[in-house]
């Protein structure tokens, strides 16, 4: 149970470094077309996820 928990952590952490990285690139796709507005909203939605995942730690 331990180790589970160990990786879980792990992969918030990892979700949480994308989610930065996330932060950045939608801010610089968005304005440049449609492709890369729904590249934003998906990097949005990585965001989200590394919250939730945040919240189970």
């Amino acid at each position: 149970m331990g180790e589970a928990v160990i990786q879980i952590q792990e992969v918030a952490d990892h979700l949480q470094t994308l989610a930065v990285q996330a932060d950045t690139l939608s801010v610089k796709y968005e304005l440049e077309s449609n492709q890369g507005q729904e590249l934003a909203s998906l990097l949005r939605k990585i965001r989200v996820l590394s919250i939730r995942a945040k919240l189970y730690l």
